[in-house]
């Protein structure tokens, strides 16, 4: 796993985060909860080091939306008591330390929730850098470079039983970095590690159009049950 041809003495944060679910302009896709699985190379294997983990409590919404607790899971009771993004992102930058990191998550809508959300509250957004699409690694690795294929999917074409809930925080970073351990090939050059300064960088779509609806297969996008969901929510 990970050798010396590869990412040795790298240290990757592989991390997930949930939001609440935006609906035309009612809600804002602000951040309500946080997961990340440190990962250091030691004697040429991949060893986890640390796991954090929040809940986030928005500011624009009084009460959780239903949809979102559909969605995600979340129910209001879990944010309640919650910090605001401010202080969880502190406990995460503290977290993260001051040694060098690569940020790796399936797909950058990560990424843009990040940074949506650091500018939503005046904070610095000068630790987004060094972003890293494992599933962009995945369609690669696949041949397939036009199509973008979900965490669930590539599950089930690895043959890996997935650990917790699609769409918890913490199951999906994990489950990403069992589809990374999979998958990472030392002697390939797909795996390369990008060093970037991306914060000013966003991209105009909702987490779930970039992290499932191009699905190979429809029938597995677990984002098409959201498409169920709006249809069933009353305006």
């Amino acid at each position: 796993m990970f050798g010396r041809q590869g990412w040795d003495s790298m240290r990757l944060i592989i991390h997930d985060v949930e939001s609440i679910v935006p609906r035309g302009n009612m809600y804002a896709a602000e951040i309500i909860e946080i997961a990340a699985v440190a990962i250091d190379m030691v004697n040429d294997r991949l060893k986890y080091k640390d796991r954090f983990h929040a809940y986030v409590k928005p500011q624009n919404v009084h009460s959780l939306p239903l949809l979102t607790t559909q969605f995600t899971g979340i129910t209001p009771s879990l944010i309640e008591n919650a910090d605001p993004f401010p202080m969880v992102l502190d406990s995460f930058l503290s977290w993260l330390g001051d040694d060098d990191y690569y940020l790796c998550s399936w797909s950058l809508s990560d990424r843009d929730y990040f940074i949506a959300d650091c500018r939503r509250h005046g904070v610095s957004t000068d630790w987004i850098q060094n972003y890293n699409d494992i599933q962009k690694w995945y369609g690669r690795v696949r041949g397939e470079t036009r199509r973008r294929t979900g965490l669930s999917r590539a599950m089930e074409q690895l043959g890996i039983l997935p650990i917790g809930s699609a769409h918890s925080a913490m199951a999906d970073a994990v489950n990403t970095c069992r589809i990374l351990e999979h998958v990472y090939d030392p002697s390939s050059p797909i795996f390369k590690l990008d060093k970037n300064d991306c914060k000013g960088v966003v991209h105009a779509q909702l987490v779930y159009e970039d992290k499932d609806a191009e699905d190979e297969d429809p029938s597995s996008n677990p984002f098409a049950r959201l498409k169920d969901l709006l249809s069933e929510t009353p305006s």
